[in-house]
């Protein structure tokens, strides 16, 4: 056997919604999915390889060398041989054409992947990818112990940031439409079911109750008026929530009215609260 043949030791079906991909974890703990079938999500087929490589390059330029470095097969447990696609990537591309969407940019040959890429945002807002490939391969069952309080760390800062604007104005328009409403600007004070909308479709899906009241507990001891929850977020945390704000504003803009938007929200985000033992599963996410 080639001696650069890496060895996955755990492989199931990943579903992004109603799409299904092969997902694997290597023998090293690296998590990942079969190329081929995660290419086929996007639009591509097995003969569409460099195609499939320039639009990376377009929507994931900065995850371009992660794919150099996984150019070699793995041998899947079946024996069957396949190319690696490591995860950490189809976020950032998911978020990048659902955006381009939004701001009337993308292509309109590629108009047809946002469906799948909202579907993929959906899942991984919902649950956080690794703890996706963890429960699909059975992984989950072979990690550390105390890497909650791991995650917890990568998710918090120690001190409030400095203040910088995270919701961009279509976020706000595309709320606002929902109820017949003309968005002002940010000068204007938001109406209460906004920050209602906000702490349920955004910062729910993406943090479970008890890292809410941990930085509710924070700015308390602080100045609350002040602070807004993402001023704690790490890096991380942060990427988290821009990938939700997106995910919102997409459904928000497609949305007939209030009520169809809160039913597809519900349908996508399973509720709006995290639970902290979602947030367990997702222990091992990289920053």
């Amino acid at each position: 056997m080639n001696a650069t043949v890496l060895t996955a030791s755990h492989y199931g079906v990943v579903r992004f919604g109603d799409l299904q991909c092969e997902a694997v974890v290597l023998t090293s703990g690296e998590r990942g999915y079969v190329r081929r079938q995660l290419a086929k999500l996007l639009g591509f087929h097995e003969n569409h390889g460099n195609r499939f490589a320039r639009f990376l390059a377009d929507f994931a330029p900065n995850s371009l060398s992660e794919l150099k470095k996984t150019r070699e097969p793995i041998l899947l447990p079946s024996g069957r041989q396949a190319q690696f696609f490591p995860a950490g990537i189809i976020a950032d591309v998911a978020s990048a054409v659902v955006s381009a969407a939004i701001s009337g940019t993308l292509h309109k040959a590629r108009q047809g992947i946002v469906p799948n890429c909202m579907k993929i945002m959906r899942a991984l807002a919902t649950t956080g990818e690794v703890a996706l490939i963890d429960e699909a391969t059975g992984y989950q069952y072979h990690r550390a112990p105390d890497a909650l309080q791991d995650l917890i760390s990568k998710l918090l800062r120690q001190s409030c940031a400095s203040w910088e604007r995270r919701f961009h104005p279509d976020y706000y328009r595309a709320l606002y439409r929902l109820f017949g409403w003309k968005y002002q600007g940010h000068d204007q004070n938001p109406p209460h079911i906004i920050g209602q909308i906000t702490q349920r479709w955004v910062y729910g899906p993406v943090l479970p109750a008890d890292l809410i009241d941990e930085i509710r507990t924070r700015k308390g001891l602080c100045c609350p008026s002040a602070q807004k929850h993402h001023q704690w977020l790490s890096d991380q945390g942060l990427a988290r929530l821009e990938t939700q704000i997106h995910a919102v504003t997409a459904i928000a803009r497609s949305s007939t009215c209030y009520r169809d938007f809160d039913r597809r929200c519900m349908a996508a985000f399973a509720g709006g609260s995290l639970q902290l033992g979602l947030l367990i599963d997702d222990l091992e996410e990289v920053a």
